[in-house]
């Protein structure tokens, strides 16, 4: 290739990177309070959970140095230990109605009540959220002296609450981490190389990072094809066409409706489908979705790149091909992507 004709293609490359970084800053803009309404939710659990957490560690030491006095055999203090770690954390009333539980927690607060267990209506919601009921209850209370079982079943509660939280913590953070890499995901740098891609990857850290618009009244239906290779592919270019495809079948529906995610086998392409059931594009206007700065949007509300840059990055940067299909109550964005490698270009 010649200087004269290489040079307006490298002009064109760097144009084109220039336009699709100015385009993930604004969608960023666009999507950064929504992502700092979802980051907060398990920053708040998790900080409130290991403010708990104190409270709950103070009342176990407390707790275990009451028990001592009671001299349990190895036995005795073995069962207690695995009641403990047999227990499922905190959601085995989740499914229970209102009232059910009501009753379950007033039944075995009297059942230890009965028994001499102090604050027994305190410690009942937290047993029986952890699955340990009247029946285990009972294994203990025959397995134990009937002086020590107030001591053991309160520090049974505060090994439960205590392990329940750090759960809790766990959640968070792992949801903030996944957030995190989602973000970090769709602001790859984008680098030049073809690298093995997981679509399936990209999909789900896109429905991550929009989860804030979809959790109000999207239901989403994957239908993903678990079997199919990766393919070579720009992954930061590949996350934004993502983005767009939904983010813009969410706004279609106006943040309620179906939107559908399909990966397939199509020939010698990986498909993926990106559909949604709401009022469609008029035909008049199809023919001119992908022309850049077209915006059926509101002003201010789109830039009219999105789907210039993802026929762009889907055609051009991979070879692929990107076509739309809509009628009203169902808009389908198809993108296939060669499952062999590309050319360089």
């Amino acid at each position: 290739m010649s200087a004269d004709v290489k040079e307006p293609q490298e002009r064109l490359r760097c144009l084109e990177g220039t336009l699709l970084r100015q385009e993930k800053l604004a969608a960023l803009g666009r999507h950064a309070a929504g992502l700092a309404h979802e980051m907060n939710n398990p920053a708040s659990a998790g900080r409130r959970a290991t403010e708990q957490l104190t409270v709950a560690m103070d009342a176990q030491e407390d707790l275990s140095l009451a028990l001592e006095r009671w001299k349990l055999t190895e036995e005795q203090r073995v069962l207690l230990l695995r009641t403990c770690r047999q227990s499922q954390g905190r959601g085995a009333t989740r499914d229970l109605d209102p009232l059910t539980r009501g009753d379950a927690e007033d039944a075995l607060a009297t059942w230890m009540d009965e028994r001499g267990v102090v604050n027994a209506w305190d410690l009942s919601p937290t047993l029986l959220d952890a699955a340990i009921g009247q029946e285990k209850l009972e294994a203990l209370a025959q397995a134990l002296p009937a002086d020590a079982l107030p001591d053991a079943l309160a520090w049974l509660e505060a090994m439960v609450r205590t392990r329940a939280l750090l759960a809790e913590v766990k959640q968070s953070t792992t949801r903030l981490a996944e957030l995190a890499g989602a973000v970090k995901s769709y602001t790859h740098a984008g680098k030049e190389q073809l690298e093995p891609v997981d679509v399936h990857e990209g999909l789900e850290n896109t429905l991550l990072l929009l989860n804030y618009k979809l959790k109000h009244g999207v239901e989403v239906k994957r239908e993903y094809d678990h079997d199919l290779p990766r393919v070579q592919a720009l992954p930061g270019m590949l996350n934004h066409v993502w983005t767009n495809l939904v983010d813009n079948a969410i706004d279609a529906m106006g943040g309620k409706g179906h939107l559908t995610v399909r990966t397939a086998k199509d020939g010698d392409f990986l498909l993926v489908e990106v559909v949604d059931d709401g009022p469609g594009v008029p035909p008049e206007l199809l023919p001119r979705i992908w022309e850049p700065f077209f915006t059926t949007k509101p002003m201010g509300e789109g830039t009219g790149l999105g789907l210039d840059i993802t026929r762009r990055v889907v055609v051009d940067r991979h070879h692929g091909d990107v076509r739309v299909e809509s009628k009203p109550g169902r808009t389908s964005f198809q993108v296939r992507l060669p499952l062999k490698t590309p050319p360089p270009g």
